[in-house]
């Protein structure tokens, strides 16, 4: 996390991040083939001319479902594609030539975390594509004493991240598209405060909202609740 206090403290700048216009391609939606599933998700799964396999199934926490035939098959992390050619490796040894379908029902893993100085710090689904202007109307918008010409956005690896600064101001004030990035699975859009009086207080509080979310822990969402009830009380 020594990376986030660098950032966001003032008058650092060997780790600052770029603005979000001088990185083209992360500027893009999500192309359909970056699309993997995850727990939760929903699946219509149909097998021709084997209407007895044909279910509607939900990726179990684990991250694998269960079919007839061929019993449990680990399902995060694999792309459409690949999920087609797993469930028709699989079932090739009971049925000759399976031609499987699969339809996305609904999807429960592409989350994005909008944290920071808006009214409702939240865990959002992306549902078809988001840019970070609605991600930060869903939240209720954002505070007064907001900074929102240096957004944060982090991306990719937590262990080695994308960083982006974002300047939501331009896109109200002067139409600017290049800002309007649109969020990607994981991505995390920090609203920092226009002024931050103890730096050690304000990454303590940072560092408890996102670690739960670097473990990989569902009491991320506590995290968030409870730092919304205590904005009011703790002021950076």
């Amino acid at each position: 996390m020594i990376w986030l206090l660098s950032i966001l403290s003032v008058g650092c700048t060997k780790q600052a991040p770029s603005n979000i216009a001088e990185a083209g391609e992360a500027l893009r939606a999500p192309a359909p083939q970056d699309f993997v599933f995850g727990p939760g998700d929903v699946l219509d799964l149909n097998v021709w001319r084997h209407d007895e396999l044909d279910m509607t199934i939900t990726v179990a926490p684990d991250g694998r479902i269960s079919m007839p035939l061929i019993g449990e098959v680990v399902v995060t992390g694999l792309t459409y594609p690949e999920l087609i050619s797993t469930l028709e490796g699989s079932l090739s040894e009971y049925i000759v030539e399976p031609s499987v379908a699969v339809n996305i029902v609904s999807v429960s893993n592409q989350k994005v975390f909008i944290l920071g100085e808006v009214q409702n710090p939240a865990v959002l689904q992306i549902a078809n594509e988001m840019t970070i202007l609605e991600a930060l109307i869903r939240t209720g918008g954002i505070h007064q004493d907001a900074r929102t010409d240096n957004v944060l956005l982090i991306r990719g690896d937590i262990a080695d991240p994308e960083l982006y600064l974002v300047d939501v101001d331009a896109i109200y004030a002067q139409g600017d598209m290049t800002q309007l990035v649109q969020l990607q699975k994981g991505d995390i859009v920090y609203v920092p405060a226009k002024t931050i009086t103890n730096v050690e207080r304000f990454f303590r509080r940072v560092q408890g909202i996102i670690a739960p979310f670097v473990g990989g822990s569902v009491v991320y969402r506590n995290a968030i609740q409870g730092d919304a009830q205590g904005s009011s009380a703790a002021q950076d």
